[in-house]
């Protein structure tokens, strides 16, 4: 159960760019929005039980993101009128425009320090921390590792999702986990694009051969000659196919993350019961409006084309799924070894 941030009290969700509960939330507003004197702190004069001073509280809501600027308009009876006072006189808008809600994007932002802590724990946990390259067997080998740690990130992030039947949060994250491994592909290029960029032909074909190497059964291993015959095409059609595009988009950290819960609350699945669809179509409206929201204020002008864009990358997600499925399987032809509980996800039946 997600804590608030702010007084550590339970059932907290996102507010105005942090994560604390209601309460604390409704402070926040009152502070920005009352026109009380802000005195020095008189948390020495309180009671031990009791919510530390203003001042003092107001301090750990900035600490943990929250903003005055995703305060959705003040509450303030006289605002209308005095906007009117200092606009042209007769003017309609400015009574419009005193009650314009800046349009929230609070799921998207709460994603991202989100995804930086799976991250972190990933890398943590993981074989990672030992190498700085695993093969295809180690990777998979981390299936339970992630599968743990992303339903954590769900759980933070999502507490309706808590009510969900054990199978439907088993499928869920069985049905993400390919799409999963290519979000964390194009990322890693992402974050590391001058090495990928200035990498040669034979830099490039050394990766793939160390992805393979290691991970075939005793006696059945391939000559590096053959690891590429067979694999290489994959990657280079991931690349240009999946990758590539997707990238070329030059998605912003929130554009990014609005994609990861599209796929992951993917509602399309026949292996989830009819109460977990209506749960993934909710959240997917949710994160479609903040993504338009986000990209309305990012530029006006660019936003229906780049909002199309950006929902058709999902496609291209769907296609590498494919991709990374015929991979799996030929590996498996090839004496590759891949973990059983990864292989086990590859081929069920999810449609």
């Amino acid at each position: 159960m997600a804590l608030c941030l702010v007084c550590g009290s339970a059932e907290s969700e996102p507010h105005f760019g942090g994560h604390c509960c209601r309460a604390c939330a409704a402070f926040f507003r009152r502070y920005y929005q009352s026109k009380k004197i802000n005195k020095k702190c008189t948390c020495k004069e309180r009671k031990i039980k009791s919510h530390p001073c203003r001042e003092c509280r107001i301090a750990k809501c900035i600490a943990i993101g929250m903003s005055p600027d995703k305060l959705q308009g003040f509450r303030d009876k006289n605002l209308a009128v005095e906007v009117c006072q200092n606009t042209p006189s007769g003017s309609s808008t400015s009574l419009l425009a005193a009650r314009i809600i800046p349009r929230t994007t609070s799921t998207l932002e709460f994603a991202i320090p989100n995804w930086h802590e799976f991250e972190r724990m990933r890398k943590e946990t993981g074989v990672e921390k030992t190498k700085d390259w695993l093969n295809i067997y180690e990777i998979s080998c981390m299936i339970q590792m992630d599968i743990n740690l992303t339903w954590k990130m769900v759980d933070k992030m999502f507490p309706t999702s808590r009510k969900l039947d054990d199978s439907d949060k088993a499928a869920l994250i069985r049905n993400f986990v390919l799409k999963f491994w290519q979000i964390i592909s194009i990322l890693e290029f992402i974050e590391n694009a001058a090495y990928f960029q200035k990498m040669d032909k034979e830099a490039g074909e050394k990766m793939i051969i160390s992805f393979y190497e290691g991970s075939f059964l005793d006696g059945k291993e391939m000559s590096n000659k053959e690891i590429l015959r067979i694999f290489e095409p994959f990657w280079g059609s991931f690349g240009t196919k999946v990758a590539g595009p997707i990238i070329g988009l030059d998605l912003d950290r929130e554009e990014i993350m609005a994609i990861v819960w599209l796929l992951f609350f993917d509602n399309a699945y026949t292996n989830i019961s009819p109460e977990c669809m209506e749960m993934c179509r909710d959240i997917r409206k949710v994160i479609f409006r903040e993504l338009k929201n986000y990209q309305i204020d990012r530029d006006p002008d660019d936003t229906p084309s780049r909002f199309i864009e950006t929902v058709e990358s999902l496609e291209l997600f769907e296609k590498g799924e494919k991709m990374f499925t015929e991979e799996m399987l030929l590996c498996q032809m090839h004496n590759v070894r891949v973990h059983d509980d990864f292989m086990a996800i590859i081929k069920e039946n999810k449609y």
